[in-house]
């Protein structure tokens, strides 16, 4: 994590944490010594309601912490996660509650109005400390005192986009391209005298700073000024060629502790048009690597995801067996065969395993497949039908109900699969996959999934499918999941 993470992230959890006292501070006071509506509660139920409260906004704040510099965020995006994160304390602090019954639950003024005030302290804290941060942090003690070496045209490029990041005063830069006479940085260009002229003019200018960033070496005092300057680290920026003059010099940086960031031209095009969001270096088997991966999720979201498949697949799994049961004797009488239909299917990033449905469709329906692929209405490699002869009057109906998809939590227990994802093709659908398509299986299969709950019956374009998919992807939070949970209900409910 970087200066500016690791800042935004401790002056958040902080902005948050104090919001969150004060909230339940001015309620406490307004209601005992101004309204008098709160009872005397014992000293233990305090401190058991302290620590409650504590552990619920620190699980929140870790598990939906957004890492997205400030300047990016809009006043929109700043209020939706202000209040997503609000209302999810405080469910899970009334679930804790409960469950240590806790007496301080009753205090519904308590509760209610701290909630309140909670929401109005956060978002003004948000907006004050955003700010302060842009504007203060910058020069700062807490600031990352940054150097640049680069060359002029490059500098120009490069200099106003560093300057968007907070957390760093860019102290000074190094134009490598440059010359120091007479008490001035200067670059001499040549170009033709007129057009198709062999005649080359020289032209001089005068460089002092590149967007307000004073030039202060060029190559000749390179080390000089890195040696006696304070500096925490050093942007490196040159074009391709340049690269030699300054490897040297890498090492003695990284001696005197400074960081050192290096654009490497030789993968600039492929940086910039890749679709990753996440590009690292790293050295495996003694040679330097740039690492390509897909969206890079919280660590801890993804535990706190697992911990909730776990919990909802035995929850599915108990729930489900009656629910199975009673389904089977139908089933079984229209059509006699397995109970329960096994199939292999595609997991994460090409992992085989067998996923688990209640039988909809007669015995040899995978047989009867191939006669009916005319039929299929979706514009790629799913295969769906209207009326497909394969199901059973029986199997429309739990198909319609989605009871069929219920020995899947036996999957999500076993990790196969997750509660929310992608949905997982069959052997001979990836087969057919196009490279891009692949892309859609970077997370655990779910039993349901954004595509689902955005008009399952009315996309029939598998690009469309893929698109969501990603999107998914790309944008994967618990609150996402959260959400698409509700939706999957309302949407099984409706039966659309």
């Amino acid at each position: 994590m970087d200066n500016r993470n690791r800042i935004q992230k401790l002056s958040e959890f902080f902005v948050g944490f104090l919001s969150l006292s004060f909230a339940h501070i001015i309620s406490y006071v307004f209601f005992t010594a101004v309204i008098k509506r709160i009872e005397d509660y014992s000293c233990q139920s305090w401190i058991d309601y302290g620590i409650i409260v504590i552990l619920s906004y620190i699980t929140v704040f870790f598990c939906f912490y957004s890492p997205v510099n400030l300047l990016k965020r809009s006043k929109p995006m700043e209020i939706s996660s202000t209040l997503r994160n609000c209302m999810i304390t405080y469910a899970l602090l009334s679930v804790l509650l409960l469950i240590s019954k806790n007496e301080i639950i009753d205090s519904r003024y308590l509760f209610t109005s701290s909630f309140i005030v909670y929401i109005v302290l956060s978002l003004a804290g948000r907006f004050v400390y955003k700010r302060i941060m842009i504007k203060k942090i910058s020069n700062s003690k807490m600031a990352t005192i940054t150097g640049v070496i680069t060359t002029v045209d490059k500098g120009n490029e490069f200099i106003p986009k560093l300057k968007t990041d907070w957390s760093k005063n860019i102290k000074a830069v190094a134009l490598l391209d440059t010359t120091y006479e007479n008490g001035s940085y200067r670059r001499v260009t040549k170009k033709a005298a007129y057009s198709g002229s062999s005649v080359l003019t020289e032209t001089e200018e005068i460089i002092n700073n590149i967007d307000g960033v004073p030039v202060v070496a060029n190559l000749d005092n390179l080390m000089g000024w890195i040696r006696t300057a304070s500096l925490d680290e050093i942007y490196i920026n040159l074009p391709a060629g340049h690269e030699h003059e300054v490897a040297q010099y890498i090492e003695e940086l990284e001696d005197m502790g400074i960081v050192v960031n290096i654009n490497v031209p030789s993968l600039e095009k492929i940086l910039r048009e890749s679709k990753f969001n996440n590009i690292n270096c790293e050295i495996k088997g003694d040679v330097p690597m740039a690492i390509f991966s897909p969206a890079v999720h919280n660590s801890t979201a993804l535990i706190v995801k697992r911990a909730i498949d776990i919990i909802g697949g035995l929850v599915g799994t108990i729930v489900s067996l009656p629910i199975i049961l009673i389904t089977a004797i139908p089933l079984l009488i229209e059509s006699p065969g397995p109970l329960i239909f096994k199939q292999q299917r595609i997991g994460k990033n090409g992992r085989i395993f067998n996923i688990y449905k209640i039988r909809s469709m007669y015995v040899d329906a995978e047989e009867r497949k191939k006669a009916l692929m005319e039929q299929n209405k979706m514009d790629g490699f799913m295969f769906k039908m209207d009326n497909d002869p394969r199901i059973t009057k029986v199997g429309k109906f739990i198909r319609k109900t989605s009871i069929d998809e219920l020995p899947q939590f036996w999957n999500v227990l076993k990790g196969d699969m997750s509660l929310v994802g992608t949905r997982p093709p069959t052997i001979d659908e990836f087969e057919q996959y196009e490279s891009h398509h692949k892309r859609r299986l970077s997370l655990n299969p779910g039993i349901t999934g954004l595509w689902q709950v955005s008009g399952r019956s009315d996309i029939q374009d598998f690009e469309e499918v893929v698109k969501l998919d990603c999107t998914y992807i790309d944008n994967w939070s618990l609150w996402l999941d959260i959400k698409i949970l509700f939706k999957t209900v309302g949407v099984v409910l409706t039966h659309k």
